[in-house]
Order: structure tokens, then C-alpha cells, then sequence
């Protein structure tokens, strides 16, 4: 089975957008990859208390927020991918 250059680069387009939409509802539902994105930036610091709350705004910054626009960065590669594979 020989697949053509353009072709493998839509599928690798595929593959990059559906990836990125299906993380983004694992992690909206279970929020497991915010929490572990956050555990690796942060170490000890995540979720410690401030001023008695308990968040990621110990370490500074919202884990959840850079999550989302990390799989929003892989979602548009994708989309450009698929884009340019186009004739």
C-alpha cells in the first residue's frame, strides 16, 4: 500500500485536529491533563493553599488555560496541514 506525500500529510492533519478536539473533552470532564501539565511545571507547589483556597494559583499561573491553548496550537497546525496538502 503506497501512500502519496499529500495524503500523508492530511492524514497526519487528521490525526493532529481530532487528537487535540478529544483531549480537550477528556481533559474538560476528568481535568486530568491540566492537573498533570500543572504537577510537571509546578512540583511541590501545585495545589497548595492560598489564603486558604486550595488552586493552581500557587504556582502562578492556570494550568487549565495553558492547557487549552496548547491543544488549540496542535488543533490549527492540523488544520494548516490539511490546508496545504490541498492541490
Amino acid at each position: 500500500m503506497k501512500i502519496s506525500g499529500n495524503r500523508f500529510v492530511t492524514k497526519i492533519g487528521i490525526w493532529f485536529v481530532g487528537g487535540s478536539v478529544g483531549l480537550f473533552f477528556v481533559d474538560r470532564f476528568t481535568h486530568l491533563l491540566s492537573n498533570i501539565m500543572g504537577k510537571i511545571f509546578c512540583g511541590d507547589q501545585y495545589m497548595q493553599p492560598v489564603d486558604g483556597v486550595v488552586g493552581d494559583m500557587s504556582c502562578g499561573f492556570n494550568s487549565d488555560m495553558y492547557t487549552a491553548i496548547c491543544l488549540l496550537i496542535f488543533a490549527v497546525v492540523g488544520i494548516l496541514l490539511i490546508l496545504a496538502s490541498r492541490k
